[in-house]
């Protein structure tokens, strides 16, 4: 099955920032053709590498190689 990204979601930590060695992540909201909808994390850097942005369609394969679900 394949999902499109709909929106995402990239946490503010204001002024405070990260904590030493905490890795910023990112939620992707996923819908399908069939029109079922899917949360899942993955490091912000790694989606920034693999381009997934709002818009781009995804596989399971590839959701399962580097997300998990929220």
């Amino acid at each position: 099955m394949t999902y499109k990204i709909i929106d995402l979601i990239e946490p503010d930590n204001g002024c405070e920032g990260f904590l030493l060695g905490e890795e910023p992540m990112v939620t992707l909201i996923l819908s399908s053709d069939s029109g079922a909808e899917r949360k899942v994390q993955l490091p912000d850097m790694l989606a920034y590498r693999l381009k997934w942005d709002v818009g781009v369609t995804v596989s399971d394969e590839d959701i399962e190689k580097n997300c998990k679900t929220v």
